[in-house]
């Protein structure tokens, strides 16, 4: 059975929890967890029905520990000074541009969780033949900012009922009830950081010349992403082809029951382990595919590292 020590940075985001969670559903064991936290009022963490105190950042002793997980935004100097000491790192906050290698010194970052959604259902799909286009609109929770999302959407939705004032801190513009166009500043180009960050992953998978469009929505719901996805590709492909692809794919469920019941709603996928995919379509000329796929945006990546780090203990047992 692989084991290994852990620090954890964020164990109390919706990241760290769902980390802990898929870990703790399966055989990779944890002789000392190291919950991280940067905050003034440290607190405790639950993990296979124990409670792990949270410890101050800057008193950590990266000796006792070979890897450090991060699921907090913006923890730059903690990852660089976790690498520095000879840590693995992996960062799957989506904070960093995704690259890296898994080795001690270097700090790993995961594509953000809205990447690796999109990327589950082309990257199959894009076997089927030559594509000329690829473009998604992604609506996404406000889980994206991690607790601080969701207390904005709380607060406000509260507020707006008992007709009081309401912050607009995390967002420009008020979430609740409301839908925003885009999250952070965009580039000269137009395009939101989030929005970037697929692209780049995207554009990996298919031909070069092939033009890949991404809009991302901040929708008033908490946890959960959806996207609609459009292919065109230079020659037909039958529904059937498209099914089948899916379905061999790891980390893709297709929903195909006949009526409403058929399209996946976000919470369909809120707590498991796949990127569902319903309304599979195709174009009159058979050349175009659309389809829409909802998928758990904190359990993705977190399955993810739980590979990663089942792949580390493996290694220090050999």
């Amino acid at each position: 059975m692989s084991s290994m020590n852990l620090a954890l940075l964020g164990a109390d985001t919706a990241l760290g929890t769902a980390l802990l969670d898929v870990i703790a559903d399966s055989p990779l064991r944890l002789p000392q967890l190291f919950p991280l936290s940067i905050g003034d009022e440290p607190g405790l963490i639950e993990f296979r029905g124990e409670d792990y105190p949270e410890l101050p950042l800057d008193e950590f002793d990266w000796a006792q520990v070979p890897v450090l997980v991060n699921c907090l935004p913006d923890a730059d100097a903690a990852l660089d000074a976790a690498a520095q000491a000879g840590l693995t790192v992996i960062d799957l906050t989506g904070s960093r541009p995704a690259g890296g290698k898994l080795a001690r010194g270097q700090v790993l970052s995961l594509p953000d969780p809205f990447s690796q959604q999109l990327a589950s259902v082309v990257a199959p799909l894009a076997e089927l033949g030559r594509l000329l286009a690829v473009s998604a609109t992604g609506l996404l929770s406000v889980s994206t900012e991690g607790q601080a999302g969701v207390d904005a959407l709380s607060g406000q939705t509260r507020a707006l009922f008992a007709q009081t004032e309401h912050e607009t801190a995390v967002y420009a513009k008020r979430i609740a009830y409301n839908l925003l166009g885009g999250f952070g500043e965009p580039d000269a180009d137009g395009h939101t950081p989030e929005e970037k960050a697929a692209l780049a992953l995207l554009r990996r998978l298919v031909p070069d010349d092939c033009p890949v469009d991404v809009t991302c929505v901040r929708t008033p719901h908490f946890f959960g992403h959806g996207a609609s996805v459009s292919l065109h590709f230079a020659a037909p492909v039958t529904l059937e082809a498209a099914a089948d692809a899916l379905k061999a794919a790891e980390r893709v469920f297709v929903l195909q029951v006949p009526g409403a019941a058929g399209m996946a709603a976000s919470q369909d996928a809120v707590g498991g382990d796949k990127v569902w995919v319903s309304r599979l379509r195709r174009s009159p000329d058979g050349r175009s595919l659309t389809l829409w796929s909802v998928a758990d945006n904190t359990r993705l990546p977190a399955l993810a590292v739980l590979q990663l780090l089942t792949l580390i203990a493996a290694r220090q047992g050999a």
